[in-house]
């Protein structure tokens, strides 16, 4: 492989880098308040927390109001979406 075909493919895996990384699913331990369409409310031992759920989102039978769930989300624009609600 010619250096400027290896610097190429060096510097878009670094572009990529941040993107991969600020995607990845965090978790949290909640239970569920209320479940709407569109979000659902959980507390947490600190606070309650609203999130975003949607047709790709798994688990959603999972949170049913006062059920403790586990939920894997990620955080774009300050908005949280879940992608995973298991139960505990």
């Amino acid at each position: 492989m010619n250096i400027r075909k290896t610097i190429g493919i060096t510097l878009l895996a670094l572009s990529l880098a941040p993107a991969y990384v600020a995607a990845q699913d965090k978790e949290m331990k909640a239970t569920v308040v209320t479940k709407g369409e569109k979000e659902i409310k959980v507390k947490t031992k600190d606070d309650e927390k609203t999130i975003m759920v949607g047709s790709k989102t798994k688990g959603m039978e999972n949170a049913k109001e006062g059920s403790k769930v586990t939920i894997k989300y990620t955080e774009k624009d300050g908005q949280m979406r879940a992608s995973e609600i298991n139960p505990r």
